[in-house]
């Protein structure tokens, strides 16, 4: 389980490089849209388009896998401060087996949406007619890969459960000492 879980991270890592790299062609692209539009009257048609269809999205679902893993998700855990580390366990499960499936139809819906658009050939009507497939496939790209994350928890929570072993982390303690919530 080891190895899976250190392959799905360095595949996380990647797709998090990438998720920087459209954040930084967004912010080129604005400086620019902004320097075109307000010193030379004409601003890059492209850019609201380009930016809103496929790096905003990019940048989220590039990096949606990563945040799980790493606990940067919102995580309510204030019943979870009361519960024994075999309540917590329990809690993570139901939460990963929910979330596996929840994220897995949605990548699953994804998928078929970004396949019927290649299929169909849809375009997005606007100065350029950018294709919508690629934008869609970030769907069942990000989300799928949140899905093999949480099936990979779920069943490091139950053999942790059934073992004591620790192969998942407990993600319950992220306030300070002194920090509770009652």
């Amino acid at each position: 389980m080891k190895p899976i879980l250190r392959l799905l991270a360095r595949v996380e890592n990647a797709l998090g490089w990438l998720a920087a790299l459209a954040m930084i062609a967004m912010m080129l692209v604005v400086f620019c849209d902004v320097l075109m539009r307000y010193i030379f009257h004409s601003p890059l048609s492209w850019a609201y388009d380009l930016i809103s269809l496929y790096l905003v999205a990019a940048v989220f679902y590039f990096s949606l896998s990563a945040a799980y893993s790493e606990g940067a998700h919102v995580n309510v855990d204030i019943l979870q401060q009361t519960f024994p580390k075999t309540g917590i366990r329990l809690s993570e499960i139901v939460t990963a087996a929910v979330g596996t499936m929840i994220f897995g139809l949605i990548a699953y819906f994804g998928a078929l949406k970004t396949i019927d658009a290649f299929v169909e050939k849809d375009v997005l009507s606007g100065a350029i007619a950018w294709p919508t497939w690629p934008a869609n496939a970030l769907v069942p790209l990000g989300c799928g890969l949140l899905a093999l994350r949480l099936t990979l928890h779920f069943i490091g929570h139950v053999i942790d459960l059934a073992t004591g072993s620790s192969l998942i982390p407990l993600s319950i303690g992220h306030h300070g000492d002194k920090e509770r919530f009652e």
